[in-house]
């Protein structure tokens, strides 16, 4: 069994994302998981040494909708309870969240944010963040923090950006996301551009063509770290 495992919540398109290319770079041997297409999620994290949980179109609480939205709050409560690092991207991090019992809600505005937003980081997050950084976002919920997390960082919009709790490492924003993908996203029938919040195409493209690389080296900085 590989003892890394990538818990996959939405087909994003066949060039990989950044979290894949660093292990394919590093010799990693590591197993994809895709629940929205069948695959079963194991409910404990026993016997793997890292795992990430992906974003995706469903919202955390949708069980009744998606059923195997269950079972990832179990894995991602019994990561935790194990100390095995887990990694939430955007949905991922709001199933950390809703694993150990913080709300995941809409904006009350119903805004979004969609393109490359500004992030500051708190006091406990200077050591993850190198100053303000600009990360790539698609989402229309938030999350509370849970019960003994450190929140990292915010943004004008979604005050909750980033927390640590113990092995797991809870991130709103995506920074696996490539250039090619962003591309991808803009053109999906779902892409939210009349939304209050949602950056228009030219502010993406500027915003993209000056924070990418930095977005891939912060990122693989921290990949690096996370899979040891």
């Amino acid at each position: 069994m590989s003892r890394i495992l990538l818990i996959e919540n939405f087909d994003d398109g066949p060039e990989p994302d950044r979290v894949r290319m660093f292990l394919d770079r590093t010799g990693r041997d590591y197993r994809v998981i895709r629940p929205h297409a069948g695959d079963a999620v194991p409910r404990s994290a026993a016997g793997f040494d890292a795992a990430v949980i992906y974003g995706g179109a469903q919202e955390i609480y949708q069980t009744d909708l998606y059923p195997y939205l269950a079972d990832e709050h179990a894995f991602a409560a019994d990561a935790v309870a194990r100390d095995v690092p887990l990694l939430g991207l955007c949905l991922g991090a709001q199933c950390i969240a809703w694993a150990h019992g913080a709300d995941v809600r809409p904006h009350p505005q119903g805004v979004k944010e969609f393109g490359y937003y500004d992030l500051t980081p708190t006091e406990a997050g200077a050591a993850l963040f190198p100053g303000p950084v600009v990360m790539p976002q698609w989402h229309g919920h938030g999350f509370d923090l849970p019960e003994g997390a450190t929140r990292l960082a915010s943004s004008a919009l979604y005050p909750n950006q980033a927390f640590r709790l113990g092995s797991a490492w809870a991130f709103q924003f995506h920074p696996e996301v490539t250039a090619a993908r962003m591309r991808r996203w803009q053109a999906h029938p779902m892409a939210p551009w009349d939304a209050p919040g949602a950056q228009d195409r030219d502010e993406q493209d500027r915003r993209l063509a000056t924070a990418d690389a930095a977005i891939d080296r912060w990122f693989m900085a921290f990949l690096a770290r996370f899979f040891v």
